[in-house]
């Protein structure tokens, strides 16, 4: 039998738990490592969505790949004060700027009009959230959406 995976999901699955086996036992994770993992998952699985017939496997195998590497460079940047900010600023929903002391990386949040949203089979409150980053002398722009959790706290769907 030449069909060793049979579906692009356990190649998603595989990856993860490769990941996550070699955390056991380490220092706790840091924003790359968590960000590579979160963003691995992500990418597989729009990989998977995006993947057609023989064309599964691999967009599922380059989605995993890809959302690693951006989610590693996304983690590195955000260290615990940068998340503090980007949380009371997406809390408030007022902008807010602030460069790090220890990295020099400067941000701008802009934090939109709430709106009504189905997430998870759940109606709940999101906004959409805007960050321009000035990393390494780069400016990066990252829109994306925060909605509150079950709890009432407030998540970014990176």
């Amino acid at each position: 039998m030449k069909m060793f995976i049979k579906t692009p999901l356990a190649v998603a699955a595989l990856s993860s738990v490769l990941m996550l086996a070699g955390c056991v036992g380490s220092a706790p994770m840091n924003n790359a490592q968590t960000g590579s993992m979160l963003g691995a998952v992500l990418g597989g699985v729009a990989g998977n969505q995006l993947g057609d017939g023989q064309g599964k496997t691999a967009m599922t195998i380059l989605g995993t790949a890809l959302g690693s590497y951006l989610g590693s460079q996304w983690g590195a940047q955000l260290d615990s004060r940068d998340q503090q900010y980007l949380g009371q600023s997406v809390y408030s929903g007022r902008p807010a700027s602030w460069q790090n002391p220890t990295t020099g990386n400067q941000y701008n949040v802009t934090p939109g009009q709430v709106y009504r949203a189905n997430v998870n089979n759940q109606s709940t409150v999101c906004r959409p959230v805007n960050i321009v980053g000035t990393i390494d002398g780069r400016s990066q722009n990252i829109q994306t959406q925060a909605c509150q959790d079950s709890r009432g706290q407030w998540q970014l769907n990176r």
